[in-house]
Parts: structure tokens; C-alpha cells; sequence
């Protein structure tokens, strides 16, 4: 059996650890604010316009941040243990609840991601959203999780070891080795870089092809005339620019400057949080229901008394929660320093109510699933599991299933 004890990498304090973890999350907020980045849109968008290019992205995020993280563990800079130690418990209720997840999301307007900076920029709908996402935790810890635990103790339709069991370099090879790590990798980073760029190049392609067949009088394409050298000077000037005015806060980011940037900061909080915190990746679902309970603790409700799943979480302080704090804080300065920052309530009031039953099954899906898009999903992917590929598939079904029924509303 691999080894099972985490081993701190740097030797940083705990006010380091924490200050990184808060620098990490306020790049997430910022970034994906600034590139309007959206798990929910991105699926969505290929079931309403058929365009992949965002899902593309998606898929070259989850590639990339394998790819690095892989890679730190392959050459050893990361003990593999650090990578698999906190892996998920597969089940059923990994393919269920991304259903719930995804189907709520699309319902509200926004995933974990999106939903909480967006709420920092100030859409309301979003804030509903996650109020009814804190309802939905709290459904799920007295209605779910007691049957759900017992499914996870008994093994029913799901293994009860996690770690090292969910670890695809353990699966395909039966070993942990910096071979094993490479290989897996490669096998898995680079199928997933190689479709997401395909995937954004023929849907490019797809619109340029729709445009030019129903424009009137469109020319047919030519290949560009060869650049002089002083048109080559103009060009660089207006990337220049282009670069200048995202910097200013002037120019949103593009997906793909977003894509780079938000693999890089899940690079970076697996490097600081390695032997240290409860999970060293993003996480961003959790402490929306612990937030619920620290809140009914005011007018001296207990839940963590009664409740078991309230019983068993985490504590409020945490790098974790941290992270969230200052992921608001960043969306909320990119906002605000751009001039985006407004109070948008939604024309449609009936945004709200369909906003706040999406985020009761956000959280619901979101607990169930034992992660969200986010804590889930993207850091499984980074950590060499399998679990982030069954949540895919099953928030794209609840997505699927989510336009459908919104056509008929």
C-alpha cells in the first residue's frame, strides 16, 4: 500500500501559507472576473449555439493544470502522496449530484466559480443564488447525507478508500512511481490540450464559414497579402495596445489569457499547500454551508449539535475559506476598478425565484457530489483522479437536461 502520510514540501509558517492561499484566491476572483469565466456558459453554449470554444477552453484548463502538477510530482518536486492524499470517495453519488449541480446551475445563471464573482460585481440574482445554495446544503445534511454515508461506509456503488485508490497513475499502473505519475501525465494532460485547441478552431472555423455563406455579396476568402515590414510594426503596436488596455482595466481578458492564468494559480496553490492544508487545491463549495451554520449561530442555533454532516465539516478558519473571502475581494476590485461594478437586478423577477431554486440544488448537487465544478472537478483533474472526469459527463447531462427545460419555460 503507498504511503498515506503528507509531507510538507516547503517550510513556510502558517501565516505564509495562509497569505499565499489568500494572494491565489484573489487572482481566481480577479482573473475570472476579468475573463467572465464560466463553467456553466461554457456548457451551455454548446447545447444553445453549438459553439465549443469556450467548453474548449475548459477542457485546455483541466489539461494545463494537469500537466504542471503531474509533472511536479514526476520529477519530484511533489511527493506523489501530496497529489492522491486527499482524492475522493467514487460513487454514485459523484454522477448524481454533478446532475443535480449542473442542472441548478444552469437554472441560476452560474456555477461555483461564476456565481460567487459575479455576486462580488453585484448581480443579485447571484447572491439568491447562493442563499439558496446554503437552504440546499442544509436539505442535503438532514435529508441526504445520513443515506448517502452509509452507502459510503458499506461500499455500496462506491469504493470506500479514496486517496490512492482514485489515483490514476495506482489504476493504470499499479504504482505511484515518478514513471507511473509521468506517463499518466502525458496520457491524460495532452488528449485534453489537443481537443480543446481543436475544439475552439472549428468552431471558429464554423462561424467564419456561417458568416461568409449568409452575408450578401461577402467575398470569397483570400490568404492575407505578405506583411511589410512596416505593416508588421503597426501589428505588434496594436498588440501592444490590446495588452496595454487589459492591463488599464479598459479590455476584458480573452478566454484563452484567463484559461493560462487560472492553470497556472491551481499550479501555484498545489505547490504552497503541499503537506499542509485539508485539500491544497481550490475548493470554493464547502464553505457556503458552513457559512449557513456559523450564521444560525447568532440567535443560538446549533446545527453542528444535531445535524451530522454539519457535525462533520471543517471549521470556518481555514485557508480554504480564506481563499473564497479574498476570491470576492478580487472579483469585487476588478469590478469596481473597471467601472463593470453595478447593482444588477434582473428585468424578470422570476430570475430570482428560478435563481434561488437553482442554488438549493447547487447545494444539494454540489454536497452530494462531494465537490463542486470547481473543488471538485478542476482540482480532480489536477490531482491525476478519476472522479473529475464522472463529474464532467454528469454536470454536462444536468446542463443538457437544464436547456431543455428552460426552452419550455
Amino acid at each position: 500500500m503507498p504511503s498515506m502520510v503528507l509531507q510538507p514540501v516547503l517550510q513556510e509558517n502558517w501565516a505564509l501559507v495562509y497569505g499565499l492561499f489568500g494572494l491565489s484566491g484573489f487572482i481566481l476572483g480577479w482573473v475570472a472576473q476579468r475573463g467572465n469565466y464560466c463553467f456553466v456558459n461554457a456548457m451551455t453554449s454548446i447545447f444553445t449555439t453549438r459553439s465549443f470554444e469556450r467548453f474548449g477552453a475548459l477542457l485546455i484548463l483541466f489539461g494545463l493544470s494537469a500537466l504542471g502538477c503531474g509533472l511536479l510530482v514526476a520529477f519530484g518536486v511533489i511527493p506523489a502522496v501530496d497529489q492522491y492524499y486527499f482524492n475522493y470517495f467514487a460513487g454514485w453519488y459523484i454522477l448524481v449530484g454533478s446532475l443535480v449541480f449542473g442542472f441548478g446551475a444552469a437554472l441560476a445563471g452560474g456555477c461555483n466559480l461564476s456565481m460567487l464573482y459575479r455576486a462580488a460585481s453585484g448581480y443579485v440574482q447571484n447572491w439568491i443564488e447562493l442563499f439558496g445554495m446554503m437552504i440546499g446544503t442544509y436539505i442535503f445534511a438532514i435529508g441526504i447525507w445520513p443515506f448517502q454515508q452509509y452507502t459510503m461506509e458499506k461500499g455500496i456503488f462506491s469504493t470506500t478508500l479514496g486517496g490512492y485508490v482514485e489515483y490514476l497513475p495506482y489504476v493504470i499502473f499499479h504504482s505511484v512511481s515518478p514513471m507511473a505519475v509521468y506517463m499518466t501525465t502525458i496520457i491524460l494532460s495532452l488528449p485534453l490540450i489537443i481537443l480543446g485547441i481543436y475544439l475552439q478552431q472549428y468552431t471558429k472555423k464554423k462561424w467564419s464559414m456561417n458568416f461568409r455563406m449568409n452575408t450578401p455579396g461577402i467575398m470569397a476568402y483570400k490568404p492575407p497579402a505578405p506583411v511589410s515590414i512596416g505593416k508588421e510594426g503597426e501589428e505588434k503596436k496594436d498588440w501592444k495596445k490590446e495588452a496595454l488596455d487589459m492591463l488599464l482595466l479598459k479590455k476584458p481578458y480573452g478566454t484563452n489569457l484567463s484559461t493560462v492564468i487560472l492553470a497556472l494559480d491551481m499550479i501555484f496553490v498545489f505547490i504552497v499547500g503541499a503537506g499542509y492544508t485539508f485539500n491544497y487545491l481550490v475548493i470554493t463549495s464547502s464553505d457556503g454551508g458552513r457559512f449557513f451554520e456559523y450564521l444560525l449561530m447568532i440567535p443560538g442555533i446549533n446545527l453542528f449539535l444535531n445535524t451530522p454532516w454539519f457535525n462533520d465539516s471543517l471549521p470556518i478558519v481555514d485557508p480554504s475559506t480564506l481563499m473564497v473571502v479574498m476570491l470576492c475581494i478580487g472579483a469585487f476590485a476588478a469590478s469596481f476598478l473597471s467601472g463593470d461594478f453595478k447593482i444588477r437586478i434582473p428585468k424578470e423577477k422570476k430570475r430570482l425565484l428560478i435563481g434561488f431554486l437553482g442554488g438549493i440544488l447547487v447545494g444539494i448537487g454540489v454536497r452530494m457530489a462531494l465537490g463542486c465544478n470547481v473543488g471538485l472537478m478542476w482540482t480532480n483533474f489536477a490531482q491525476l483522479g478519476y472522479d473529475g472526469i464522472i463529474f464532467l459527463f454528469g454536470m454536462l447531462g444536468g446542463v443538457w437536461l437544464a436547456v431543455k427545460v428552460q426552452e419550455r419555460l
